[in-house]
């Protein structure tokens, strides 16, 4: 089987934003991280003969997968405040601890 290695920069993309991002292509691929001098490596195999990890369009899919889950980071820290406002206020007059 081939073996494809896609590299991301560390300083701008979390091994945590990678792995989710890997996530989503777990039907077909295997991944395996590993992280050095700022870098985090991505080593790519496909899960059967059908698939060509080396000829597949799968490192353009997960350099934007990637990019999407950084994104929904950034947006989950900007918008952290509200949301624990709207879950306060929600579960503010409910009773949950029954008496």
């Amino acid at each position: 089987m081939d073996e494809l290695r896609v590299v991301f920069d560390g300083n701008v993309y979390a091994l945590t934003t990678v792995q989710k991002a890997a996530l989503k292509f777990t039907d077909t691929f295997s991944f395996r991280f590993e992280t050095n001098d700022g870098l985090v490596n991505v080593a790519i195999r496909p899960l059967s003969d059908a698939y060509n990890a080396v000829n597949s369009t799968i490192e353009r899919l997960l350099h934007n997968e990637v990019l999407d889950q950084h994104l929904r980071a950034i947006v989950a820290l900007e918008t952290e405040a509200e949301r624990n406002l709207i879950l306060a206020h929600a579960f503010s007059n409910t009773k949950l601890i029954s008496p």
